[in-house]
């Protein structure tokens, strides 16, 4: 016989039961972001071990085992976060870009009202970051390097020129608006500038670590930015315009 009520039973049951399906609806959640965040992880050390071996070897002599070798992984590991080689450093590429850790995309802010403490700003805050960037910043030079010479071989679309004449653009605007708002001289030859400032910062880019680590030559950043206004405020004169 049964005891007690049978309707407080299976009431009981069900209860029961929706417990253990919220239950398993909560594990599953849990489970896939789990998942998530391990293929998250395994992706960015992925990008990580691309980013290593690239720099060893340059972009041309790089090849997915290389990177799987390096990362601890399958090729097959790799092939499920990126369709082939052009896939991944079109992601390292625009992983660079992205996260704007350089100069030259933070540049072209229109109507900017104050145009020259902008430029001096964004040139501190770029210089301040190089020590810790410095592999970022290595990668970034790499890709303007070599990245014209892939196009033949891989669907990589990096358009070198065009991306140089953007930042000169961006820059000589910037400029332009410092001369139009009287913080520079209107002699200035804006296009010499806007070169003078991208010359300086290439230049700079691959020997600061060097010059920091290895020389332990320590570099004041105040001292760089000053001497770098002083060359284009008195060396890019445009002499039709003086």
């Amino acid at each position: 016989h049964f005891q007690g009520n049978p309707l407080n039973r299976n009431t009981d049951g069900r209860a029961g039961e929706g417990i253990l399906n919220v239950t398993r609806k909560q594990e599953k959640k849990t489970m896939a972001r789990k998942t998530k965040q391990e293929a998250e992880n395994t992706r960015n050390t992925i990008l990580n071990a691309a980013t290593q071996v690239l720099l060893v070897r340059g972009i041309a002599r790089t090849h997915l085992d290389d990177i799987a070798r390096e990362a601890g992984l399958t090729r097959g590991a790799i092939y499920w976060h990126f369709a082939n080689k052009a896939n991944l450093l079109n992601t390292l590429w625009k992983d660079l870009i992205d996260k704007n850790d350089f100069l030259f995309q933070v540049m072209g802010c229109a109507d900017e009202f104050d145009p020259l403490g902008f430029l001096v700003e964004q040139l501190f805050i770029f210089l301040e970051k190089m020590p810790a960037n410095a592999r970022r910043q290595r990668l970034f030079q790499l890709f303007l390097n070599e990245g014209v010479l892939l196009q033949h071989d891989y669907s990589f679309h990096f358009d070198r020129k065009s991306f140089q004449q953007q930042r000169l653009k961006n820059l000589e605007s910037l400029l332009r608006d410092s001369v139009d708002k009287r913080q520079l001289p209107a002699s200035i030859d804006t296009w010499l500038g806007a070169i003078t400032i991208v010359s300086y910062i290439d230049g700079l880019t691959p020997q600061y670590q060097q010059l920091m680590d290895e020389l332990e030559i320590k570099l004041d950043v105040s001292f760089l930015i000053t001497g770098l206004m002083h060359m284009i405020r008195f060396g890019c004169v445009c002499h039709a315009c003086s």
